[in-house]
């Protein structure tokens, strides 16, 4: 038997660092408008690094991973009228809590947003039930970075840590590579490994070393 907890504090709203593009306009619009929403309960999928948890976390409800699910209970949650929000659904090791979540959030007439990488269509739920009732929602896509978002992420991240890059390092990139979340997680790591091994700056010779171009 769960026990009712308290809930906890609105989670602060983060919108000022979040970066928009024609690729997640679209969807951060429609979630942001909350809750003025024509649907109760949706889904939104995007690839590791897309923004999905940022976006998660700029929104005004309670926030929920599949770290800190356990302190919460679903009938609480789902009393509280606010809005839940469910940050990496596909990772749940307790397919029944989130069974609970769906079901109780529908019959208190709340609003729910399912944060994932893989789509519900696609992904291998072990619950039956569950598989059924999320497939049966709204998805909402987060597209492939643009490469002005593409531009903005990369520098971002770097930034993050301690690197600067310059244009002329970008410019080479988009000539080589694909715009894609996948490309900027991987680019990042190369050349944070990189400049920490062997305490270099990053300038362009440097960087085509790095992958071997020299």
């Amino acid at each position: 038997m769960q026990l009712a907890i308290s809930l906890p504090d609105q989670m602060p709203n983060d919108q000022d660092s979040l970066l928009l593009s024609p690729s997640n306009m679209d969807v951060w619009q429609w979630l942001s408008a909350w809750p003025h929403w024509p649907l109760p309960q949706v889904v939104v999928c995007g690839a590791q690094g897309s923004g999905k948890t940022h976006m998660a976390q700029s929104l005004s409800g309670i926030y929920v991973s599949p770290k800190n699910y356990r302190q919460y209970d679903p009938l609480t949650l789902a009393q509280s009228r606010s809005l839940l929000i469910i940050d990496d659904y596909d990772q749940f090791d307790n397919e029944s809590w989130l069974f609970h979540v769906y079901n109780l959030i529908k019959e208190h007439q709340g609003q729910a947003v399912y944060f994932g990488q893989k789509t519900p269509p696609i992904y291998p739920f072990k619950l039956p039930d569950l598989a059924s009732r999320l497939r049966s929602l709204p998805c909402f896509t987060l597209q492939e970075p643009d490469d002005d978002l593409f531009r903005q992420l990369f520098k971002k991240e770097l930034y993050n840590k301690g690197i600067i890059c310059g244009d002329e390092i970008m410019e080479y990139i988009f000539r080589r590579f694909d715009r894609s979340y996948e490309t900027i997680h991987s680019l990042v790591r190369l050349i944070d490994e990189n400049t920490l091994q062997h305490q270099r700056s990053l300038t362009l010779p440097f960087f085509k070393e790095m992958l071997g171009e020299n």
